[in-house]
């Protein structure tokens, strides 16, 4: 009788053991359920990286046009370079003053970014259609003195092109006229045609410059400014006759950096009767046949 007691404990023991083994099989079953992933399809994919692509642009120009208007409210109190040519009063001369001041005031204020060009063509026509704005007055075409649309502008694009000599930026693109004007030293003079020649220089500094043109008095100024001293010592003008042009060049420091030639018609190619020459429009521009 007492030998039945240790089995009886012993199987007591085995059978209380079963449902932790029972209890083990369940918590294996539940670490094992499956989880249900979603793949993104190419056209969703697409969609967001074209999302994230439109945000990243929209932030860039936010930020450029930031510090542009930070470098537009900036004080430009640093004079670099300025430029005067002179001009008549007289009554016969109005409408050709006329034209000065328009061309005066489209680009009076510009700023240029630093690695920005200037265009003057580009800076007349933002403001207004010339077609419509400006009025006849005396103006060269081909050897020939004419009355045409805009005439007297080239008085601005040739102060411009002094002062922006003096100022060391880069000059890239000027053409002369095909007579000599009565402003500017043989040389110096740079001609615009709506629709064909153009004047346009760069500005290759770390820091915006301002473009200021005033006239007053028979003084047409123009004048350019920064927000920081910038180092334009040393600049100096020559021009040399030879071969039958002009010969301008640039140095900074003793060094060319810059130079252009000007050939002009000779006295028996000119004619200086005026006469109208008949405009020819082509998309939205004025192609005119003369230089202003």
């Amino acid at each position: 009788m007492n030998l039945l007691v240790p089995v009886l404990i012993a199987s007591l023991a085995m059978g209380s053991g079963a449902p932790a083994a029972s209890s083990a099989t369940a918590d294996t079953s539940q670490d094992n359920t499956s989880i249900i992933v979603f793949e993104q399809t190419a056209e969703e994919k697409a969609r967001l990286e074209e999302e994230a692509r439109l945000q990243a642009e929209a932030e860039a120009k936010a930020a450029e046009e930031a510090a542009k208007q930070n470098m537009e409210n900036g004080n430009y109190q640093y004079d670099i370079a300025s430029y005067t040519t002179n001009y008549s009063t007289s009554a016969a001369n109005t409408d050709r003053n006329y034209n000065m001041q328009l061309a005066c005031n489209a680009i009076n204020g510009t700023i240029l970014l630093p690695g920005e060009e200037f265009s003057y063509n580009d800076a007349l026509f933002a403001v207004g259609n010339p077609y419509e704005d400006y009025r006849y007055a005396g103006a060269y075409s081909n050897g020939e003195v004419v009355s045409a649309i805009g005439g007297g502008i080239c008085q601005v694009s040739t102060t411009l092109f002094d002062a922006a000599l003096y100022t060391g930026m880069t000059i890239t693109y000027r053409q002369n006229h095909s007579m000599p004007v009565g402003y500017v030293p043989k040389g110096m003079d740079a001609t615009v045609s709506w629709g064909s020649i153009d004047f346009r220089f760069r500005n290759d500094y770390d820091a915006p410059v301002k473009i200021e043109a005033t006239m007053n008095n028979g003084a047409l100024k123009i004048r350019f400014l920064s927000t920081e001293k910038l180092d334009v010592s040393g600049i100096t003008l020559e021009v040399t006759q030879s071969g039958g042009g002009y010969h301008l060049t640039r140095y900074r420091n003793g060094v060319a950096d810059y130079t252009t030639s000007s050939y002009y018609r000779s006295a028996q190619q000119q004619q200086t009767q005026p006469k109208v020459q008949e405009e020819k429009k082509t998309e939205n521009k004025i192609r005119l046949p003369w230089e202003i």
